[in-house]
């Protein structure tokens, strides 16, 4: 073998090398980026359940944005729709039409379609965990009750510019956000904080149980559609 002929053995060698540690690394990279992806993605999900959002995913339920999932009869039990439009509903039960803010409910039993118009649905899980109240609960007032059963009651939270809700309780629940408020607790934040409480219309949030005082610092009425779910007993005040 010529000096000629062992060098260029020597550089396919090292090519190879070469090759071989630029695949093992790209291999090495993409598996960070793809953990990092996932660590990533499973924080979003999370954050959906606190923050505005299009989306919800978890224990309790599954809300959709203009779209509805398909009937699982395993997983879920009623199904609600909040109207964001004018919306037109097909379904067992006969034909719905609502508009901006009004709801209609369905159970496993019922089926539907949506035709026309913007909405949220809101389908809750039937071995969702059971929400434990406080020892004393405090009712909040002025709103208006759209349907109650033993599981969650619906109700429509209003409040105008300016407006106090007093010291009142939640457990966990969904909140349609309706109009763009921003939203204070007066007792330790009078004029707000900067940043917060703002609530981004069109979204939902998942929101976890709370007592609180509410003042309305927008220039127009709090509106916001409430999912809340029921402990199985809870001590009034």
């Amino acid at each position: 073998m010529n000096n000629k002929t062992s060098t260029i053995m020597f550089i396919q060698k090292m090519s190879n090398n070469f090759k071989c540690r630029l695949l093992l690394s790209t291999i090495a990279v993409i598996g960070f980026f793809s953990l990092y992806a996932n660590t990533y993605i499973r924080g979003c999900t999370y954050l959906q359940t606190t923050t505005d959002s299009a989306s919800i995913e978890n224990e309790y339920v599954t809300v959709t944005k203009n779209n509805t999932i398909t009937a699982n009869t395993s997983v879920y039990s009623y199904r609600v729709i909040i109207a964001l439009t004018n919306t037109i509903i097909k379904s067992s039960k006969g034909n719905v039409s609502l508009i901006r803010g009004k709801t209609a409910v369905f159970s496993l039993k019922d089926t539907f379609r949506i035709t026309e118009g913007e909405y949220f649905e809101v389908a809750i899980k039937k071995n969702h965990p059971i929400p434990v109240a406080p020892a004393i609960w405090y009712e909040p007032a002025n709103n208006n009750t759209v349907l109650e059963n033993d599981e969650f009651r619906i109700f429509e939270e209003i409040l105008p510019p300016g407006g106090v809700r007093i010291l009142h309780s939640h457990l966990q629940r969904v909140v349609i956000r309706l109009n763009n408020v921003r939203l204070t607790d007066p007792r330790f934040h009078p004029e707000g904080q900067e940043g917060k409480g703002i609530q981004v219309p069109n979204t939902a949030k998942f929101a976890e149980p709370v007592e609180h005082v509410v003042k309305n610092l927008g220039s127009i009425s709090l509106f916001n559609i409430v999912l809340e779910f029921k402990a199985p007993k809870v001590s009034g005040k």
